[in-house]
């Protein structure tokens, strides 16, 4: 992606450029990679032995002397039942890395998410605080007041009164600057931007309504976090069989060629065996007993995350949907009248009908309103990621995750 200074970022290609030079990711790679090299490895069988012996027993059996080799021994084990049983673990355990892939990309997008509009909500509230100075430098002894063709008479208390709600706007023109080079940095950081990278993110908007909470909850089985502790709990399921194969030595197939002295001259002989484990001493199985006690773990902590992603869903829905309510009452009960009211009071005060007093009392109330809104207007931002997450979903797609 180019980084051009005067891009104007969306969260889509934020999230975008975090995912590609996230080290998370490579971290998630590279465990899907060592699970990879696990199942090849389990399921590939022991390397044969070969055992070669030279003696002088024909020598001294025959009379010539001397030493020759005497055996050839080949022994390969056989692992017949243990292979399978622990291709399906490492199986299971891989399913579970893919997973755990997809819900780094989700924790990810959050992460994003919340950096993206933690400098949405500092640029909104600079633009808040930079018209509410604008507003006032246009009143009489602004900056711009002082150029009108009629020039109202001010008592010198209303001046002193317009002065200070002046400095206020500067003031807070200046706290909301800060705010926004700090959420700027955090911004460049995420993404692995140039220090002097000027970015600038698309405006605030209210977020579309979500799906019905019981549409979210029928998918919500297909949540990456909800597959990860799933494939844990089938992989020490299949543990238990792979712990059964394991609690003696596989049997082992032997091949030999001997030279021995048969009647009076040296003869090869050639033949097969089996080795086979005795569970004499050692028959405890507490191999066994492990697997069963880690496979009833895991069990039970998938029961214990179904229910408490039932419970996050639920709280995050609720909070994004009494977010949004009060998102559209605040702007059409609050913000539009607050707008309409202090437009009358510029108005009647230009004309003579209204004082100071009520003129900074409408200001006050509009931009107040406006910073209620944009705060409304993150945490509705805020709630949405935090849907997304619990229940599954990828901004990217648009749809629950597979």
């Amino acid at each position: 992606m180019t980084l051009a200074q005067d891009d104007i970022w969306t969260l889509e290609s934020a999230i975008q450029r975090a995912m590609e030079i996230a080290p998370e990711m490579r971290a998630a790679e590279a465990d899907a990679q060592a699970l990879q090299g696990e199942l090849t490895q389990a399921g590939s069988w022991p390397n044969p032995t070969i055992d070669l012996r030279a003696d002088d027993r024909l020598g001294q059996e025959d009379g010539r002397g001397g030493t020759d080799f005497t055996q050839l021994a080949l022994s390969q084990p056989l692992p017949l039942r243990r292979v399978p049983r622990e291709r399906a673990v490492a199986e299971s355990r891989l399913a579970g890395a893919e997973e755990g892939r997809r819900l780094r990309r989700l924790e990810l997008e959050r992460a994003t998410a919340q950096t993206f509009h933690d400098l949405q909500l500092a640029q909104a509230r600079l633009d808040v605080a930079q018209a509410r100075l604008k507003e006032t430098q246009s009143y009489p002894g602004g900056a711009k007041g002082g150029r009108d063709r009629l020039v109202r008479y001010l008592a010198p208390l209303e001046r002193a009164r317009l002065a200070i709600l002046r400095e206020e706007a500067n003031q807070a023109v200046i706290a909301a600057e800060r705010e926004r080079e700090q959420a700027l940095i955090a911004f460049r950081a995420r993404l692995a931007l140039p220090a002097d990278a000027a970015a600038e993110t698309a405006p605030f908007a209210e977020p579309p309504a979500p799906p019905t909470l019981e549409a979210l909850t029928q998918s919500l089985d297909n949540h990456p976090a909800l597959a990860v502790a799933r494939k844990e709990y089938e992989a020490a399921e299949a543990n238990i069989a792979a712990a059964q194969s394991q609690r003696f030595a596989d049997p082992a197939l032997n091949l030999f060629r001997e030279r021995d002295v048969l009647a009076g001259s040296r003869r090869d002989v050639t033949g097969v065996g089996l080795s086979v484990q005795v569970p004499l001493w050692n028959t405890n199985p507490g191999i066994v007993d492990k697997a069963r006690a880690e496979a009833l773990r895991a069990r039970t902590d998938y029961e214990i995350a179904v229910r408490e992603a039932r419970v996050r869903l639920a709280r995050a829905y609720t909070e994004l949907t009494r977010a949004l309510v009060q998102v559209q009452r605040l702007r059409a009960s609050l913000l539009e009248p607050a707008q309409r009211l202090n437009d009358l009071t510029r108005r009647s005060f230009a004309a003579g009908e209204a004082n100071v007093l009520a003129l900074i009392d409408a200001a006050n109330s509009y931009f107040e309103a406006q910073g209620r809104y944009v705060e409304l207007l993150a945490r509705a931002q805020a709630a949405q990621a935090d849907l997304r997450f619990v229940a599954g979903q990828s901004i990217m797609t648009s749809e629950v995750s597979p």
